[in-house]
């Protein structure tokens, strides 16, 4: 009878690690402890973060993992497709791992800034017609929309209660 074979990660992300290290070694990059853990964490995130709020998770390890280190860590799996970028107009940029989630797009409030993902699949075939009736074959697309909480207690940002401070 066969073991299993033993993994050095949790199984909900090897897959993704696995990927990770593929990803530096075809850059010729080292595989060293501090990008593992930085990963692990990354591919263990299941909403948006920012190099801030990562960085904040690494606030035991400082002497470890630099807010350098973070950025060059987010700037290889951008590029190697493990992560996305996005803009949601803030001065900092959100990012999420894609490996294994489904296409969505963003709703953005403009006020409190919380994020909420969505999928629609009317939305999703009006831009393959609009794009096969202009010429185009869709490779990718980001939608992002932005408007305001209209409930106040799900906004982070509520006016009522900041004019009865």
């Amino acid at each position: 009878m066969k073991t299993p074979k033993q993994t050095k990660y949790p199984k909900e992300i090897e897959k993704e690690m696995q990927t990770f290290e593929f990803l530096l070694k075809k850059e010729k990059l080292k595989v060293t402890n501090q990008r593992l853990l930085v990963a692990q964490t990354i591919f263990s995130i299941h909403n948006h973060f920012t190099a801030d709020s990562l960085l904040e998770m690494f606030k035991d390890k400082r002497s470890e993992i630099s807010k350098a280190t973070i950025y060059r860590i987010l700037n290889i799996m951008v590029k190697g497709n493990l992560l996305i970028e996005h803009d949601f107009g803030k001065e900092y940029k959100f990012y999420e791992h894609i490996i294994g989630h489904e296409h969505h797009d963003h709703i953005i409030c403009v006020n409190c800034g919380r994020v909420v993902e969505f999928t629609d699949h009317q939305i999703e075939e009006l831009q393959e017609k609009a794009a096969r009736l202009n010429g185009f074959k869709i490779y990718g697309h980001r939608l992002n929309i932005y408007g305001e909480c209209l409930n106040p207690e799900k906004c982070k940002y509520n006016p009522t209660l900041q004019k009865s401070k």
